[in-house]
């Protein structure tokens, strides 16, 4: 399966929901863990925040940049294998096209560019552009992750390819939700992969299952203040954990308890320890 085909964001979808009714809150956190390990540092906490930014900068750039190019595409997706975005010194420009007979070239047929992530302008070339460098390695990890991971055959997947300073890459796949639909969060992984794209160095699942998120409104007199994850494969939140408080409208923040420490993820994307779980949030 390919993870190329790129489905926009859905509003105003959420995890399981706390809601507060005057002076009262109505859910409480589950019991600590018997095993419970160490919590994560301050820095890991920060450097989980800036993946998770990194990652919802990318989902809307190649959201936004997609339905750009889509409004001139129209049906004529040919030779449309790939959408790889990247941050340039003055905003976004999203690429779209596929590898050459050789695997050495990046054939682009459209190109969206932005000033903001959001305000788009897309282009046909004509003739295609052959592009080298990150796009040609970008599009090589894409199909070496995607031939390594375990697609759930119910959902279609989004891809980001992340840069990262020593000149590897980050690639993530993880489950797209639509317009018109619940949002499937989770099943999603984080891949390193060499600086030609071609080997994956480390390979991080960062939730097993997909879970669908609908969105819950709160009863007459109560307010909706977090949403609420439990994490079973570590002690610690994931990046897409924060990319899922950046996207969701309305902006609310969310409680993560990781095998028995508790974390707070605010609506700017930072993270909070709390503690160990067990008690009401707070």
């Amino acid at each position: 399966m390919n993870a190329t085909l790129r489905i926009p964001p859905a509003l105003a979808l959420s995890a399981l929901l706390l809601f507060t009714m005057p002076l009262q809150v109505a859910a409480q956190a589950p019991s600590p863990s018997p095993s419970l390990g160490p919590p994560a540092t301050q820095q890991e906490l920060d450097a989980i925040t800036e993946r998770g930014r990194a990652l919802y900068a990318y989902d809307q750039a190649a959201w936004h940049g997609t339905d750009a190019a889509h409004a001139i595409a129209g049906n004529d997706t040919a030779g449309l294998g790939f959408y790889i975005a990247r941050r340039t010194a003055t905003g976004w420009t999203v690429d779209f096209g596929t590898l050459d007979s050789t695997g050495k070239s990046f054939v682009t047929v459209f190109e969206a560019q932005s000033n903001d992530g959001a305000r788009f302008t897309a282009q046909r070339l004509t003739p295609p552009r052959n592009d080298t460098g990150f796009l040609v390695a970008a599009a090589h990890a894409i199909k070496t992750v995607e031939a390594q991971f375990t697609f759930d055959s119910a959902y279609h997947y989004n891809v980001a390819v992340l840069p990262r300073d020593d000149g590897t890459m980050y690639v993530y796949l993880y489950p797209a939700s639509s317009a018109d639909a619940p949002a499937p969060f989770g099943g999603d992984g984080r891949f390193t992969v060499s600086a030609d794209g071609l080997q994956i160095l480390e390979a991080h699942r960062m939730h097993r299952r997909v879970l669908w998120q609908s969105f819950a409104y709160p009863k007459p007199g109560a307010h909706l203040v977090a949403g609420f994850l439990h994490e079973v494969i570590e002690d610690r939140p994931q990046d897409s954990d924060v990319f899922l408080v950046l996207w969701r409208k309305p902006s609310i923040p969310q409680y993560v308890n990781a095998r028995g420490q508790m974390y707070f993820i605010r609506t700017d994307g930072s993270i909070e320890y709390k503690g160990p779980a067990g008690s009401t949030p707070g």
